[in-house]
């Protein structure tokens, strides 16, 4: 590492980002306009569906250009890039594509766009950043390092999905579907929702479910980019900063947490400690039901979207509850799903942090 760094220093020149590449506006693509397909529209917050057709069929640097500004994804796949993005699809002599998509994210694109009301970014401040470049083939040493990084963490998170996917499944088809282990020996009985097996009950969600104090509360202004405690929001963004006093919320694999934002329709399983800002909603399963349990009778299943994520309406809602041994059956079943989970996400973790170590050290 230390010969390649040298090397690097070595063979550094200065340029501008339009010495670099032609960075292109997206196409208008209305949603209603998409025809079902494979080819992924990208957006300013990554992949928002899929078309029929691809308007850029090489791989690709997508960025966000309005809404979430200055974000970056690579489409290695034919794409179609809507119009609140730019992208970049062929470098000019010299440079390598993977290069550059590292390359701004060492610039960290999102500090160009604005103050106003309506963030944008603009593709001449961009074009007029100064950055430093070694040669081509030092360009693709250090782009197929970082790439081995982001290869691994995608990877992972492929397997995190498809685990999370297979305790869904099983949940499915045992409380919605009622084909849980010797359901033929129950019988169905009539309910305000339906034909249910014996013995299961419709209950509020409050019967199964409760709130859990957070402790103090934190402001985004006052999270720090390194601590010992991370701080939850309540969007999409997740965990915001740190902090480096006592834990709001004390979760663990053993006993891990779910939480609901309010206004923002933002749900998720927590399994480390953890503070919240305003409007993060912790709760976790009671009267015997297990949170894991809880996590997916809850998810997806609450229709968020249908009243904006209120706590108030979230209170309202009802379920179709099966008996306790059998609530707690199915926990023991997906447990190791979830175990394997925690160990890639924290895994994700460490590998995001080597790689940016490195970005910093060789961009």
């Amino acid at each position: 590492m230390s010969k390649l760094l040298e090397q690097t220093k070595k063979e550094s020149r200065t340029y501008f980002i339009s010495d670099l590449a032609d960075i292109r506006y997206g196409f208008g693509l209305p949603e209603p306009k998409r025809i079902k397909g494979t080819v992924p529209v990208y957006a300013s917050s990554g992949v928002v569906g899929y078309h029929n057709e691809a308007k850029v069929t090489k791989p690709a640097i997508i960025i966000g250009r309005k809404g979430n500004v200055g974000s970056l994804y690579f489409s290695e796949q034919p794409s179609f890039p809507i119009d609140t993005v730019f992208f970049i699809d062929e470098p000019k002599d010299g440079f390598d594509l993977k290069y550059i998509f590292y390359l701004l994210k060492r610039i960290n694109l999102p500090r160009y766009g604005g103050d106003s009301a309506v963030p944008g970014l603009n593709r001449d401040t961009i074009y007029g950043l100064s950055i430093e470049a070694p040669s081509l083939p030092t360009q693709k040493i250090i782009a197929s390092i970082l790439d081995a990084y982001d290869s691994k963490i995608e990877n992972n998170n492929k397997i995190i999905k498809n685990l999370e996917e297979t305790a869904q499944t099983i949940f499915d088809e045992w409380f919605i579907n009622f084909n849980f282990p010797e359901h033929k020996k129950i019988k169905m009985i009539d309910s305000e929702l339906g034909k249910i097996p014996e013995e299961w009950k419709v209950k509020s969600v409050l019967d199964v479910i409760e709130r859990i104090p957070v402790g103090k509360k934190f402001e985004n202004k006052t999270a720090f980019p390194v601590g010992k405690v991370p701080i939850l929001d309540q969007g999409a963004s997740g965990f915001i900063g740190y902090h480096n006093e006592e834990p709001g919320v004390k979760a663990t694999i053993e006993n891990p947490v779910v939480v609901f934002t309010n206004h923002t329709c933002y749900y998720r399983l927590l399994t480390e400690p953890f503070s919240c800002i305003q409007n993060v909603l912790p709760y976790i399963g009671k009267n015997g039901y297990k949170t894991l349990f809880i996590h997916f009778l809850t998810k997806e299943k609450i229709k968020m979207s249908e009243y904006k994520g209120h706590w108030p309406e979230f209170e309202q809602q009802v379920f179709v509850i099966p008996p306790v041994g059998l609530a707690n059956t199915y926990v023991s079943k997906i447990k190791s799903f979830i175990s394997k989970m925690v160990i890639l996400e924290k895994e994700n973790i460490s590998l995001k942090s080597q790689r940016d170590l490195l970005l910093a050290k060789l961009i």
